[in-house]
């Protein structure tokens, strides 16, 4: 349950007697606050610059929300299944995580508006990417999503159908009921991608810097997502949430080369490309945890291998945990062209 007892300021636990000897007085536990100085001034500020805002708290999360409770608590327990999956993924490569020095609750920002969270991610961690639902903030140690309810071609198709059914036109409910839908799983996609960000980056499994492939971070990040949320989650799955949209780009022949994932130093530009991107990188990690673990588990030890030049270095720790680049290519995609259906090229 979300925010057990929060709010209500502390409750009283009375130490029981034992054998005769007299009670002791009534131990008293706080739970609007917690032991970790530098987060509780950091929520304080944000709660003062944003009144709307509630503060929840689950096992591993403090999570800032304007949301209404109900789907805060929702969006607390995916976070909770969230860490879970990530426990689920690293036993099944047979890894660890060093999470010793981890005090406290991981902070968590939601906002139901896009521009409200667009103005917190410029001000606070000098965000600008306008195509962003959500991110993570390594520095800060936070994550930050707003409601997909509130992107531009979501509110711009809610207030059509608003007007049409004003105007005295017939909407469909299940138009409604569509859009409703998208939102909620779009939200539930950002939020499991960049949880799985901030956990795999404070577990130092897979830090978010400029030392490991950008492939990796967003695919294994990506390989998360959720075919469907109510169902359990993980790159362990044949399928995730970017498997439909990559095998449309595998039918027409628009797959980028692992090569080509492997040397690049940031997200294309251009919304198709980055798309494509995000979705085969996705794909490939999947594929790489079910059927190369151990070569997994090595590349993750060592993503970037010493090289004479960055691109070669890449290259080589990618086929010293997997094999060549050509025959896993070949692999992964005669396995997916299978899946879906497709024939051979």
């Amino acid at each position: 349950m979300l925010s057990l007892l929060l709010a209500a300021g502390a409750f009283r636990l009375v130490t029981p007697p034992v054998d005769d000897t007299e009670a002791g007085p009534p131990i008293e536990i706080r739970l609007d606050g917690g032991s970790d100085a530098a987060l509780e001034s950091k929520i304080r500020g944000i709660l003062g610059r944003y009144p709307a805002m509630k503060r929840h708290r689950t096992t591993r999360f403090e999570l800032l929300s304007d949301l209404p409770d109900e789907e805060s608590a929702r969006h607390g327990r995916l976070l909770e299944r969230t860490a879970h999956a990530v426990d689920d993924f690293c036993r099944m490569l047979g890894i660890e995580g060093d999470d010793s020095g981890r005090e406290g609750r991981r902070l968590v920002i939601a906002f139901s508006s896009r521009t409200e969270f667009m103005g917190f991610a410029g001000r606070s961690d000098q965000v600008h990417a306008r195509w962003l639902a959500g991110y993570f903030a390594p520095k800060g140690g936070h994550m930050v999503y707003h409601h997909a309810s509130d992107n531009p071609s979501v509110r711009d198709a809610t207030t059509r159908l608003a007007r049409h059914r004003s105007g005295g036109g017939d909407v469909d409910p299940a138009q409604l009921d569509a859009l409703e839908s998208f939102s909620d799983h779009a939200t539930a996609s950002v939020v499991i991608h960049e949880g799985v960000h901030l956990l795999l980056h404070e577990q130092g499994i897979l830090t978010a810097s400029t030392e490991n492939p950008i492939w990796l971070i967003e695919g294994i990040a990506g390989s998360f997502e959720p075919h469907t949320v109510s169902e359990r989650f993980g790159p362990g799955r044949p399928e995730n949430g970017r498997t439909a949209e990559f095998r449309l780009q595998l039918a027409a022949g628009r797959v980028p080369s692992i090569a080509s994932m492997i040397e690049a130093r940031a997200v294309p530009d251009g919304e198709a490309s980055r798309a494509a991107f995000y979705d085969a990188s996705a794909t490939l990690c999947s594929w790489l945890v079910r059927n190369e673990p151990a070569g997994m588990a090595q590349y993750l030890a060592r993503p970037n291998a010493a090289s004479a030049t960055p691109e070669q270095g890449r290259h080589i720790a990618f086929e010293q945990a997997f094999g060549p680049i050509s025959s896993i290519q070949r692999r992964w995609l005669e396995a997916e062209r299978a899946a879906a259906g497709l024939p051979r090229p």
